[in-house]
């Protein structure tokens, strides 16, 4: 594993959530993030594994054919010694482009004080009413693929901050996927992993039935419930994804991941496996029923 304190620290000019800073690795300026605290009192894990799953989870969209922010996993000693395994993000912006995330897009067209929330009808709103997206339809395509790939990680936290489009030289196109950390058992201990394979019922209230942050409708979205029912974006989306997606590969990419345990990559292994086998895979096959 590489040791992220051989690069060169710069002014961090990355904000958000977990803690992070700007490193100069390789010539190339990363996102360096660090395992983030946990919050909630009831949960016994001191910190999240975001790292690991923010490093997965891009490797995986890769897998599926689709752009997603390099990563690497490394370690880094903080200025108390501390030693922890972090993840670093290649900064796409580093060629002077700029990242409009969907939130800010979506400040430029409400006209409320309340911050616009995540659903379907708005994340639709967001691109018809964004002038700068002149490819309404790819950038339509963009947020439905990842949508799909989305279900399979269980990412229940890809809000209008974590998604969005580049701009350079007067050209508007979808970012690569990033962030997502919040995805791929990031909460659940090793410990909670082991007894959670022995227990398929409560297994699946927590890995099957994963709901993503928006809604539709008024409702928040069970990723196993609208797959069956799919908006014609999403049906299209399945078919366009879901065949890409190699079980075989996705299974490596978790078992190839340094820094984790066996334990931890046989439950991300089940996790993925049943979500593909029980929500994805029989969509494309009634998609592809139905079109005879």
């Amino acid at each position: 594993m590489i040791d992220f304190n051989s690069g060169t620290e710069l002014p961090n000019k990355f904000l958000g959530s977990e803690k992070k800073t700007t490193l100069l690795y390789n010539n190339e300026i990363y996102m360096i993030k660090f395992p983030d605290p946990i919050r909630d009192k009831n949960n016994t894990l001191s910190y999240m594994n975001n790292q690991f799953s923010e490093h997965i989870g891009c490797r995986i969209f890769r897998v599926c054919g689709l752009s997603a922010q390099e990563t690497i996993l490394g370690a880094y000693t903080d200025k108390t010694g501390r030693k922890k395994i972090v993840v670093g993000c290649k900064d796409f912006t580093q060629d002077g482009t700029t990242l409009y995330e969907c939130s800010k897009l979506a400040n430029a067209i409400v006209t409320v004080d309340e911050k616009i929330k995540a659903t379907i009808e708005n994340v639709r709103l967001i691109i018809q009413e964004t002038d700068f997206i002149k490819d309404k339809t790819g950038a339509t395509t963009q947020f439905w693929d990842m949508f799909v790939v989305d279900a399979l990680l269980g990412n229940n936290d890809r809000h209008l901050d974590n998604w969005g489009f580049l701009s350079k030289d007067n050209e508007f196109s979808p970012a690569p996927v990033y962030d997502c950390g919040s995805s791929l058992g990031a909460l659940l201990s090793d410990d909670q992993m082991r007894r959670l394979l022995d227990d398929e019922i409560e297994f699946n209230s927590i890995e099957y039935n994963t709901k993503s942050c928006y809604s539709l409708n008024g409702q928040r979205i069970f990723y196993h419930k609208i797959f069956k029912t799919p908006p014609n974006e999403l049906n299209e989306a399945i078919r366009r994804i879901t065949p890409r997606i190699d079980l075989e590969l996705v299974k490596e990419t978790v078992l190839s991941t340094e820094g984790i345990s066996d334990i931890r990559k046989e439950y991300l292994i089940k996790s993925l496996t049943v979500r593909y086998e029980r929500i994805l895979a029989p969509a494309l096959k009634q998609i592809l029923k139905r079109q005879g």
